[in-house]
């Protein structure tokens, strides 16, 4: 969900690049860095680390920020939608299970 999260994210970011504004193209970098990163932390998510747990918990942190943001600046309501995919990233990564896999191994 992490990689859906994050291409969504770039996407999203290359799509509003024409926007007029530079506040807009910065956010529109900004989202796709982010969005790289996001896709860099989802694909250490195979190697059971506590910090590659921690990173993708905070890169979805900013991807929900960035979906606010975003929001905020094109007052389009689709990209709340957007937050939802972090959102369970989050509570997935939190939850019990998963936190016992990355400090067992």
């Amino acid at each position: 969900m992490i990689y859906l999260a994050a291409v969504l994210n770039i996407v999203n970011g290359v799509l509003s690049f024409g926007s007029a504004g530079i506040l807009k193209k910065i956010l529109c970098m900004t989202m796709i860095i982010f969005g790289l990163a996001a896709v860099w932390a989802a694909s250490r998510l195979n190697i059971p680390n506590v910090t590659s747990r921690y990173a993708a918990i905070v890169l979805s942190g900013i991807l929900i920020v960035l979906r606010i943001v975003e929001f905020t600046v094109w007052h389009n309501i689709g990209f709340l939608l957007g937050v939802v995919l972090p959102i369970i990233v989050i509570w997935r990564l939190n939850s019990t299970e998963v936190r016992d896999w990355f400090v067992k191994l």
